[in-house]
């Protein structure tokens, strides 16, 4: 299952997914490719927030080599299951998609929003990776 994670700037949580799903893929011998990409352009070659670095790594996940990336509309052929943080990011992935493609947008929380940690403390960055781990063990248990 080739999985994208998409939130707005690529430098947080969809890191942060990314990693997350690449570890729990190499732990249970998964094979699939697992990338992420931000909405918006701000960030294209920025490293992780060094808060979800520091944070991933506490948690054995190393965020160090993520470069941001815009998402691109290759992406939709590209990728079976493309996973938006919020709504917001799930809207703007809709109006980018080619229609036979928006089947493959889902929420990542499944009806919840995953929060955006970037303006709050690392406090956050620990309870969005926690979040985000859940629903990324939720999400194999459910598509694999």
């Amino acid at each position: 299952m080739d999985v994208l994670f998409v939130c707005l700037g690529n430098i947080c949580r969809s890191p942060m997914a990314e990693g997350i799903l690449e570890s729990i893929y190499k732990q249970s011998n998964i094979a699939g490719k697992v990338e992420s990409a931000g909405i918006m352009d701000w960030n294209v070659g920025s490293r992780a927030d060094p808060r979800a670095i520091s944070v991933a790594r506490a948690n054995g996940v190393d965020l160090t080599r993520h470069r941001a990336r815009q998402v691109a509309v290759d992406d939709f052929e590209r990728f079976d299951v493309i996973f938006a943080m919020d709504n917001a990011n799930a809207i703007s992935l809709h109006k980018i998609a080619p229609a036979h493609h928006r089947h493959k947008i889902r929420l990542l929380g499944g009806d919840q929003e995953i929060a955006d940690p970037y303006h709050s403390n690392e406090a956050a960055f620990h309870a969005t990776y926690k979040t985000i781990d859940e629903c990324c063990r939720q999400a194999v248990r459910e598509l694999l």
